[in-house]
């Protein structure tokens, strides 16, 4: 009776190891998990949320297009997603971000030679901020015209704006999109899906009338390494056949092209308007 009772007992010890090691293995197996995959899994996801976000504003960019382009009253909307879901069972990886339509963030200044007068084109941006934890943060802006990504306190173009030159060392034409945001429809951040809804309001146009002997075009903005890259693209491989231009890079808010002429010809620049009312809708949570 003494021996089956030590063996009984015996038994009773060793199922009690191993489970204590069962449970240690499977908590061993979540901190691994959670300390190695779960991050990468968090930063694929931020990476194609990225991804997606860079298509929806490349849709509506192609939206604004048609709408400058046509002259079309009809309203159009684009859907934005601001963050991810979360990965299941884990209750990790949910990212959030914001969409704004920032007032007045962008102005870009026409001079011209021999007079004081210039023309002065004031536009809000319509800009996704993320709010990643394991990906690199981004923010795409549309701002009259061009598509930005920024990232790092580095901007590069993602989408050029119609600025080019038609006729060599004559003529130049730009068409400008200028958004302005309704009151109180301007800015949403979270999670979930929230459309963007622009509207063409007029179109103005220099066709008949252009903007002659311009010396600089100014942009006063927050990325001006874009702005530059949108001009250089533009007007490089005209560099030699009349149009002579530099870059004034001294200020950190603005970009500006000069342009000049030896024999005191400066240049045309046929300038489009197109102004165009957006907001932001809530409540649409996917």
């Amino acid at each position: 009776m003494k021996n089956n009772r030590i063996i009984n007992s015996d038994e009773a010890v060793v199922g009690i190891v191993v489970t204590v090691l069962i449970i240690g293995l499977i908590l061993s197996v979540l901190v691994m998990v959670n300390t190695v995959y779960v991050p990468q899994w968090t930063e694929g996801k931020e990476a194609a949320h990225m991804e997606e976000v860079a298509n929806q504003f490349t849709q509506l960019k192609y939206a604004l297009d048609l709408q400058s382009i046509a002259n079309d009253s009809t309203t159009m909307s684009t859907s934005i997603v601001l963050g991810s879901r979360e990965i299941p069972f884990f209750n990790s990886g949910r990212t959030y971000g914001s969409l704004e339509i920032e007032d007045n963030s962008c102005n870009i200044i026409v001079n011209r030679n021999g007079t004081s007068t210039s023309y002065s084109y004031l536009s809000d941006s319509i800009k996704y901020s993320s709010g990643n934890s394991r990906f690199v943060d981004q923010s795409y802006i549309y701002q009259a015209g061009a598509l930005i990504l920024n990232q790092l306190e580095s901007s590069i173009v993602y989408g050029m704006p119609s600025f080019f030159v038609t006729t060599w060392g004559e003529n130049m034409s730009f068409t400008i999109v200028n958004i302005s945001g309704i009151s109180g429809k301007t800015f949403v951040s979270g999670y979930g899906t929230y459309p963007i809804y622009t509207k063409c309001i007029t179109s103005e146009t220099t066709i008949d009338d252009p903007i002659t002997n311009v010396t600089n075009i100014t942009v006063v903005t927050e990325y001006p390494n874009a702005w530059k890259t949108v001009f250089n693209n533009s007007l490089i491989s005209y560099t030699y056949n009349g149009i002579e231009y530099s870059f004034d890079e001294s200020y950190s808010d603005r970009i500006i092209i000069e342009f000049s002429d030896d024999e005191g010809d400066y240049y045309n620049l046929f300038v489009k308007e197109v102004k165009i009312s957006a907001q932001i809708a809530f409540g649409l949570i996917g």
